[in-house]
């Protein structure tokens, strides 16, 4: 359904979730199952297991609506030791997958530090809905303060829930650490910017903090981070021009060209380009040294390299390949309003394209004259908001008040203290977040009791879930001054 492809062109992180490469050693020590280990030095059961638990939440935390869902959660408290810290991953816009429980930043701080992983799904995500359909009205309780209230709710009541389910019993006085990656580290940043008082310190991995409804800079990351920028930009003025022109035959034959003719549409034509390049370049990892893996920008922008033909057909035929290699319906991918009157449960794309329509927006659009486009001008946050209403009834427009919103959490400016920003430079979200756009391969700067940490080469939330295997391109050192911080933060009371 097209929701599939608005979520896509938003921050799209499930596959990071849900499929990330795991150690080996790790695999076989950790996840061979419902597992109890022996008794700590407080004589509780520690377990390091992917059975979900489910937790009695509010529906509603501020209306009148006091019945409760069972969220699901995962919790391991092999590392634990007691008196140790909690950290609470909070899975955002995805399902919540019990591979991070053996694998990942999170649980990589969780064994150095003596601490306890728990996992929460996010409201109308995965297994954690709190309604029977999808409808707009059904949709209501899925907002950003009823998701913060999910956590702080969790951390003022689970003690219980954590010594029934883990066997672990934790003292009141733990330090509870939010960590995030993505969407998922907005929210660990605004839990300690709004709750102090109960969240200790977070991890923020690529937290566009920043919302707004014409994120154009998305383009500039692109381009900076593709050697066969100019070609792109050259293949979509001629795109545009021939849309201008209006001919509706030469429009159909180049929609034919790039395995598109069933899109309606010349807007969803021409937004379905931007797919491929925003992905290879949001989650470009480097081929790793001495390995005969495939460089993913090299790839792409060898499709241009083929000076015979216009960079147009050189873009067409790359799209229909990737159409094609992909097994993609394009009506159902990229049609705008496709999928909008089915309002079946367990569509975690459709609650996402609500919370965009909603609150966010991040619309990524078409950079303005006279810089340089990788996308058409007639992707804009008009076309990318109008579905909204047709999903979600006449009331939802989908162009959200982002100043107010800003105004409210703060922007690129949280008022915060013990947090860890951490971003790679090739990654687009980086321009809404909190980082430094430098040079250099590896900064980390130290700033009002925060730390800003930033990769030169990395892209979206690369320190997060990739494998502890790869230690070049600077995620290495990343994720030492991530240990580092989270070591002093939690030294201090």
């Amino acid at each position: 359904m097209a929701i599939r492809h608005l979520k896509e062109r938003h921050l799209r992180t499930e596959g990071l979730m849900n499929n990330f490469n795991v150690d080996p050693e790790d695999a076989i020590r950790y996840s061979s199952g419902n597992q109890t280990e022996g008794a700590g030095a407080a004589g509780n059961q520690r377990i390091s297991t992917s059975t979900a638990f489910y937790f009695d939440q509010k529906v509603d935390h501020a209306g009148t609506n006091s019945s409760t869902f069972k969220q699901r959660f995962y919790i391991n408290s092999k590392e634990y030791v007691p008196g140790g810290p909690i950290y609470l991953l909070n899975s955002g816009e995805t399902p919540a997958s019990p591979s991070y429980l053996f694998a990942g930043e999170p649980y990589t701080l969780a064994q150095a530090t003596g601490g306890m992983l728990v996992i929460m799904e996010h409201r109308y995500y995965g297994g954690s809905y709190p309604v029977n359909d999808m409808t707009g009205q059904s949709m209501r309780f899925l907002t950003l303060e009823n998701a913060l209230e999910d956590v702080a709710y969790f951390i003022r009541s689970g003690s219980d829930f954590i010594r029934n389910n883990a066997g672990v019993s934790i003292p009141p006085d733990s330090k509870w650490v939010v960590v995030g990656g993505s969407y998922s580290a907005n929210l660990a940043v605004w839990m300690r910017m709004l709750y102090p008082d109960i969240v200790f310190a977070a991890y923020a991995s690529s937290a566009p903090l920043l919302v707004s409804t014409d994120f154009y800079q998305y383009d500039q990351v692109v381009g900076r981070a593709l050697p066969c920028a100019p070609k792109i930009a050259e293949a979509i003025e001629v795109l545009d021009a021939i849309i201008d022109y209006g001919n509706r035959a030469l429009i159909d034959s180049w929609k034919r060209a790039f395995g598109l003719e069933g899109l309606k549409s010349d807007s969803d034509f021409a937004g379905a380009l931007t797919d491929q390049m925003s992905s290879t370049v949001q989650y470009y990892v480097p081929p790793q040294q001495g390995s005969k893996d495939a460089d993913a920008i090299g790839t792409l922008c060898g499709w241009f390299g083929r000076s015979y033909n216009h960079p147009l057909q050189n873009m067409a035929d790359m799209t229909a390949a990737y159409i094609r290699n992909n097994g993609i319906d394009p009506v159902a991918a990229y049609s705008s309003g496709s999928g909008a009157t089915d309002y079946g449960i367990y569509q975690d794309g459709r609650s996402w394209f609500y919370q965009v329509c909603t609150q966010f927006g991040y619309w990524q659009t078409a950079p303005p004259a006279p810089l340089r486009r990788l996308r058409s001008k007639y992707v804009t946050a008009k076309w990318q908001s109008a579905p909204c209403s047709q999903f979600f009834g006449s009331d939802i427009v989908g162009i959200p008040d982002v100043d107010g919103f800003n105004n409210k959490y703060r922007g690129l400016l949280p008022n915060v203290t013990r947090v860890v920003f951490v971003n790679g430079l090739l990654d687009p979200w980086s321009r809404l977040s909190v980082s430094v756009d430098t040079d250099v391969s590896e900064q980390v700067i130290n700033e009002g009791n925060n730390v800003v940490i930033t990769m030169h080469r990395a892209s979206h939330v690369a320190d997060f879930y990739l494998s502890s295997s790869r230690t070049d391109f600077g995620v290495d050192v990343a994720r030492k001054s991530i240990l580092s911080a989270m070591k002093d933060f939690l030294a201090q009371r």
